[in-house]
């Protein structure tokens, strides 16, 4: 399909695209209403409503944002470094012990 678009007005094609534009959200709304009504057939006649399958339409919680956890030990040589005693040591905790220090003796 071609269409001459250059016979018209700069303000007919502005209005055009708008009209195709509204189109277009009218077919995908009907597209989505058939395909919901489709959908809610298949289930009733599978004996579920679509709540059972989907749940009530509401979002999922957004997962709990965890806090920062304390930290249980500081570098001596350095205040700004400490580690919280959870996960991969950092590298300056793992020279120190290397060194001979204690974990006790950086503890905070």
């Amino acid at each position: 399909m071609s269409i001459d678009l250059s016979v018209y007005s700069v303000q007919q094609l502005e209005e055009l695209a708008t009209q195709i534009q509204d189109e277009i959200k009218r077919k995908k709304a009907a597209v989505k209403k058939n395909l919901i009504a489709d959908l809610e057939r298949i289930a009733r006649e599978a004996g579920v409503s679509l709540s059972d399958l989907f749940g009530d339409g509401a979002k999922a919680a957004p997962a709990k944002r965890q806090s920062k956890v304390a930290a249980k030990y500081r570098n001596p040589n350095n205040q700004d470094q400490t580690w919280s005693g959870r996960g991969r040591q950092p590298l300056w905790l793992a020279a120190l012990l290397a060194e001979g220090k204690q974990l006790e003796e950086l503890a905070i």
